[in-house]
C-alpha cells in the first residue's frame, strides 16, 4: 500500500509533469506562429464575451471568417458586453479591435433589444451587427468576393427618420411587466410550496431614470416527523422605487425610497427615503467598457419590528449615510469588477458596516487564465436582530435572521487551454 505522503507525491509530480507539457507548447506556440489568414483569405476572429452570447450560432450564421480561442491568435478581437436598462431592454455595446495587420482599425458599433424581443430576435439583431462590423476588414482580403451588400428598408419611414415625420412613441418610453408564479414539492414527510408575483413601471431616457417595482413573496414548508408536525410559513413584501436624472456626462442625483415587510428580518414594516449624488470619473457613454463611480447616500427610514430587538425596540426612526466607491472594466486583458461601501447610522456611530468585493477574471498569457472573486462584509449594524435566543427549529429553517459580525466568501481559479488554435467548424449533431 502506498503511504498518504507517497499519493501527495505522485500528483505533485503530474500536476509538474503537466504544466511542464503546456508550457512547451506554449513556448512552441510562441515561437513557430501561424499565418491565421488562410489560402482563402479568411481573416482569424476572437469573440470574447460572456456566457449570454450565442457563439455556435454566431459562428453558424458568419462562416466566412476562421474562430480561434485565443485573442493573441486574432486579426480581430470582437468585445461584447451589454447594459440592462430595467424592463424597457437591453443594449449591446460591440467592440471591434483590429490586431496583427489589422492594428488601430477598431470601431464600435451598437444593438438595442428591446424587452419584447424573443430570444432569437435578439441573437439574431446581435449577430447581424457583427456581420456589418466585420465588413471593413473583410473588404481587404480576397474574400470580399463572398459579400453581398442589401438594405432592408422602408420609403416612408427613411423620411421620417430623415425629420420630415418626427417619430411619436405612443407609450412616451412607459415599460410596464406584470410577473408572477409558484412551486411546489410534495413527499410522503415533507411539503413545500413557494409562490411570487409583481410588477415593474420603467421609464428610461437620456435625462431621466425611473422604476417602481412592488413584490409579494410567501412560502410555508411542512416536515413530518413521529412525534409532531413542523410547519414553517415565511413573506418578503415591499417595493423598490427610483428616481435618477442626469445632469452632465459625470454627475447624476436621484432619490431612492423602499419599503418592507419580512419575517426573516424581524420587520413587520419598514419605509426608507435616501437621496443620492454619483460622480463618474469616466463619461457614463463609456460604462459598459469602463466605469469608476462614487456614490454618497443620506437618508431617514420608519422601523417597526415584529419582535421587540436586542436593543429593546419595538420600533423607531432612523438617519443613516452611505459612502460607496466601485470600479468595471471590460477590456481585452479581461474583467474586473470591484467595489466597497461603508455606511452608518447616525444616532451611534458604532452602528455601521462595511463591505467590499472584487472579481477579476484576467488572461496572463496565452490561454492561460487567473479567476479570483471575493466578499468580505463587517457586520455591527443588525439593529433588527430579535431578542432571546432562536431556537433549533427557527435556525436550521432559517426562519430568522442571526447575529453576525462578519461575512467572508470568495474563490479562486485557475485555467490552461491549449491545442488547435481554430474552431470554425459549427456541428450541432448529438
Amino acid at each position: 500500500m502506498f503511504s498518504r505522503s507517497s499519493i501527495c507525491l505522485f500528483r505533485i509530480f503530474f500536476f509538474l509533469l503537466f504544466l511542464f507539457v503546456g508550457w512547451q507548447y506554449h513556448v512552441k506556440a510562441s515561437t513557430n506562429p501561424v499565418n491565421r489568414t488562410n489560402a482563402e483569405g479568411r481573416i482569424s476572429v476572437f469573440l470574447d464575451a460572456p456566457w449570454w452570447l450565442d457563439q455556435d450560432f454566431v459562428r453558424e450564421q458568419i462562416p466566412i471568417v476562421t474562430y480561434v480561442r485565443d485573442k493573441e491568435a486574432a486579426d480581430v478581437h470582437i468585445l461584447m458586453t451589454r447594459h440592462g436598462a430595467g424592463s424597457a431592454g437591453t443594449n449591446y455595446a460591440i467592440s471591434f479591435i483590429g490586431r496583427r495587420r489589422f492594428a488601430n482599425m477598431d470601431h464600435d458599433l451598437t444593438y438595442w433589444a428591446p424587452s419584447t424581443n424573443s430570444s432569437d430576435d435578439t441573437r439574431r439583431g446581435y449577430t447581424n451587427m457583427i456581420k456589418i462590423g466585420l465588413v471593413k476588414y473583410i473588404a481587404t482580403t480576397r474574400m470580399v468576393d463572398k459579400i453581398i451588400v442589401d438594405y432592408d428598408y422602408d420609403e416612408i419611414a427613411i423620411i421620417r427618420d430623415n425629420g420630415f415625420e418626427p417619430e411619436v412613441d405612443p407609450w412616451d418610453s412607459w415599460v410596464f411587466e406584470i410577473y408572477g408564479g409558484g412551486n411546489f414539492r410534495m413527499e410522503e414527510k415533507q411539503r413545500a410550496f413557494s409562490s411570487r408575483f409583481g410588477f415593474f413601471a420603467d421609464r428610461i431616457t437620456a435625462e431621466w431614470k425611473f422604476r417602481f417595482r412592488p413584490f409579494f413573496n410567501f412560502s410555508k414548508r411542512t416536515y413530518i416527523t413521529d412525534d409532531e408536525t413542523i410547519i414553517s410559513s415565511s413573506h418578503r413584501h415591499g417595493h423598490q422605487a427610483y428616481l435618477v436624472k442626469s445632469i452632465d456626462d459625470h454627475w447624476s442625483v436621484g432619490v431612492f425610497n423602499t419599503s418592507l415587510s419580512s419575517t426573516f428580518h424581524n420587520m413587520r414594516f419598514n419605509f426608507e427615503l435616501v437621496p443620492a449624488i454619483e460622480y463618474s470619473f469616466f463619461p457614463y457613454h463609456e460604462a459598459t467598457r469602463r466605469s469608476i463611480t462614487i456614490t454618497y447616500r443620506m437618508g431617514y427610514g420608519y422601523h417597526n419590528y415584529m419582535e421587540t430587538t436586542i436593543y429593546a425596540k419595538d420600533s423607531e426612526f432612523l438617519w443613516s449615510q452611505s459612502l460607496q466607491a466601485s470600479a468595471r472594466f471590460q477590456q481585452p486583458w479581461g474583467n474586473f469588477r470591484a467595489g466597497i461601501t461603508g455606511s452608518n447610522f447616525f444616532h451611534d456611530l458604532s452602528v455601521n458596516r462595511a463591505e467590499l468585493f472584487a472579481n477579476v477574471n484576467l488572461r496572463l498569457f496565452h490561454g492561460f487564465s487567473l479567476n479570483v472573486q471575493t466578499n468580505l462584509h463587517l457586520i455591527n449594524d443588525l439593529l433588527a436582530i430579535p431578542a432571546g435566543d432562536l431556537s433549533l427549529e427557527e435556525i436550521l429553517l432559517e426562519q430568522s435572521q442571526q447575529a453576525t459580525n462578519y461575512s467572508i466568501s470568495g474563490s479562486i481559479g485557475l485555467s490552461y487551454t491549449f491545442g488547435s488554435e481554430f474552431s470554425a467548424v459549427f456541428n450541432p449533431r448529438l
